[in-house]
């Protein structure tokens, strides 16, 4: 027999075992509920609540927490949280097979997280595409439903749910059952199996797995194989108890064997069992499981009027539920078993029952399969295009041999190119070597004449040290010894003024001696040196400024003597020629480079008249900038003061 009805039952039953963890007591998820202080927490407890009072039967109490959800989901502007309202409410609606509002729902879950992003959202997502597969099963839509399902499971791995991906690959397994594809039925049910045996899941859990695979075995024929799995659920159930939903469905299975079997004493014995199950735990589905096993057995015992009974209940239950083609096998199996009794009326009103409700879903069914067939033919649209480029593919082939001989031609021609580019391109890096040879000897000779210049500099620099010595200091000394030589005139009064003369000498000196090399920049660096040689050419006509920030500890000497000499001469062009009375220099570390920037008041120039201009120590200044590898810009206009900007390249 055909077992239309399991695979919505499992899909039913499986929801609760997704939805559902160790959630607590009732009463203790009430107190959290009314202590929760925020409307996120308050949802979060109340679809668990919902969850708790539906899995003990209380579905009035579940709808009111649902509804509780619902408002609050409304109050919160977090997508997550909006859809987890509609989400319980899904749920709800999905197990009591309340089609309409079930499809609501769960379309309104998947349109908030359309673009979920998130392990959680695409959780969410996932359960509520699971709720509307289980809708296409109840309206018959086989196909649509397992393929919503199995286009789940990626997304089941990806977030690493394993319950929900173990239970999807049943509900799979379940619906091929009913399409009797039994190949794909055993291959998802093998894997959803070898899932359960790698993961840690609960008895109650493995007790769907090997029910499912019972009936799989059942619908093969294969009783032996089904009754082992139905053992594996016995040993299971020992241990969970008999107040799990599953426990009917276990009797009811057990009875559906024993009827294959033709042993009647046992599927009594079985059908009293389930009957029990039925009274601690009532559910809709174990419903359907009783009243389909009690058809059974009261067929196979010749009890038509129980059967009759039987079917009558299953045909008024899927009529609640609006499942029409579980309606229509059962208002066929009243119209035979009121024949067989004689009530010719009844069994012509449930014909018409059966007639009336096969061309609806006839129709119904009609539009799914003119789509089924649209599918069918756009593919086979596709088979032909590839048959047409395969045929493509084969002429192509032929006149590719054709063309054998003309490619010969044509490759010896591109040999011969390939030699001439060759040769081109060896001219043309050879060429690019030779030129690059001849720019390192153009900058090394650049580089030469800099030295050069540098040196000129430094022999200009020491005739003027030399001239300084000998005209200043050497006159000064000069002079003293005169005085002191000169025998006339009072002795204090000469050593006094020679003494006086001496301190002078002294000083022009100690400033000579610094315009040679400062004593400050070899031990305290160029800060403080350039620092001093502002202070020391402070005066009451001339007010100089200094700023730095923190120049580098590690200058090379030789680098650090060139920017010195620099500022010295901007600072004395500044002083002397430009008659300056305000001068700002600046030293500003950047990276690899030190900016030199000195302003002044003074009298300025025309920068265009620079090659006539004779005395300004220019010449050297752009020598020691070249030396760096630096650049020199000079602003200035007569009358308004200069300004000298000097980036140089120290490291």
């Amino acid at each position: 027999m055909k077992k239309l009805l399991f695979h919505l039952i499992y899909a039913m039953l499986s929801l609760p075992l997704a939805y559902s963890q160790e959630t607590g007591t009732i009463d203790s998820l009430r107190t959290e509920f009314i202590a929760a202080k925020s409307d996120t927490a308050k949802l979060s407890l109340s679809n668990k609540l919902t969850r708790e009072y539906f899995m003990r039967g209380d579905s009035s109490s579940a709808f009111q927490y649902g509804y509780r959800s619902l408002a609050l989901s409304k109050k919160t502007k977090v997508p997550l949280y909006q859809a987890k309202g509609r989400q319980i409410m899904g749920y709800l609606h999905t197990i009591l097979i309340h089609l309409d509002s079930a499809e609501y729902y769960n379309n309104q879950v998947i349109q908030i997280l359309k673009n979920a992003k998130s392990n959680e959202e695409m959780r969410v997502v996932a359960y509520a595409k699971n709720n509307l597969a289980a809708n296409y099963q109840v309206t018959g839509h086989l196909k649509k439903s397992a393929k919503l399902l199995i286009d789940n499971l990626p997304i089941f791995e990806k977030i690493k749910d394993n319950r929900l991906y173990h239970v999807t690959l049943e509900n799979i397994a379940a619906t091929f059952n009913e399409l009797e594809d039994f190949e794909k039925a055993t291959f998802y049910i093998k894997k959803g199996i070898d899932f359960l045996n790698k993961n840690n899941f609960d008895e109650e859990h493995k007790i769907g797995t090997y029910l499912i695979a019972s009936l799989i075995a059942y619908g093969q024929n294969n009783l032996s194989l089904m009754k082992n799995h139905l053992d594996q659920v016995k040993s299971y159930l020992e241990h969970v108890g008999p107040t799990t939903l599953y426990s009917g469905r276990y009797y009811s299975y057990l009875t559906w064997y024993y009827v294959k079997k033709k042993d009647l004493n046992n599927a009594r014995k079985a059908i009293t069992q389930a009957g029990k199950a039925l009274d601690k735990l009532k559910s809709r589905t174990n419903y359907y499981d009783f009243y389909n096993s009690q058809y059974e057995l009261a067929y196979f015992a010749g009890e038509y009027k129980k059967a009759q009974r039987a079917a009558l209940t299953l045909y008024e239950m899927a009529k609640e539920d609006d499942r029409k083609s579980v309606a229509a096998k059962h208002a066929q199996d009243v119209a035979l078993l009121a024949s067989m009794s004689g009530d010719y009326r009844t069994a012509y009103d449930f014909q018409k029952k059966y007639s009336d409700i096969s061309d609806s879903t006839k129709f119904e069914n009609m539009e799914v399969e003119i789509q089924d067939l649209e599918i069918d033919y756009q593919t086979a649209e596709k088979e032909k295009r590839i048959a047409l480029l395969e045929n493509e593919k084969r002429e192509a082939t032929l006149k590719n041999k054709n063309q054998v001989l003309l490619n010969l031609v044509l490759g010896i021609g591109a040999s011969a190119l390939l030699v001439i580019l060759f040769f081109l391109f060896y001219v043309l890096r050879t060429n690019k070597k030779n030129n690059k040879k001849r720019l390192e000897e153009i900058e090394k000779d650049k580089e030469l004449k800099i030295a050069q210049a540098l040196l000129e500099g430094e022999d200009r620099e020491r005739m003027r040290l030399a001239r300084d010595l000998h005209d200043g200091i050497g006159g000064t000394l000069s002079g003293i010894k005169l005085k002191l030589s000169d025998p006339s005139g009072d002795k204090a009064i000469k050593v006094q003024h020679a003494n006086e003369q001496l301190g002078i000498a002294i000083g022009e000196l100690r400033r000579t001696a610094r315009g040679m090399m400062p004593e400050n920049l070899l031990k305290n660096g160029l800060a403080t040196a350039v620092h001093d040689l502002c202070a020391d050419r402070i005066s009451s006509e001339v007010q100089i400024e200094f700023q730095s920030n923190s120049l580098f500890a590690d200058l090379c000497p030789n680098n650090t003597v060139h920017i010195y000499r620099i500022v010295q001469e901007l600072l004395t062009n500044a002083i002397k020629h430009g008659e300056a009375k305000n001068i700002l220099i600046q030293l500003i570390q950047e990276k690899d480079s030190i900016l030199i920037t000195v302003d002044d008041d003074g009298k300025g120039f025309d920068p265009t008249k620079l090659a006539n201009a004779s005395g300004i120590g220019l010449k050297n200044i752009q020598n020691r900038v070249n030396f760096l590898k630096g650049k020199l810009s000079i602003d200035s206009t007569p009358e308004h003061g200069t300004s000298v900007n000097i980036e140089t390249y120290v490291r």
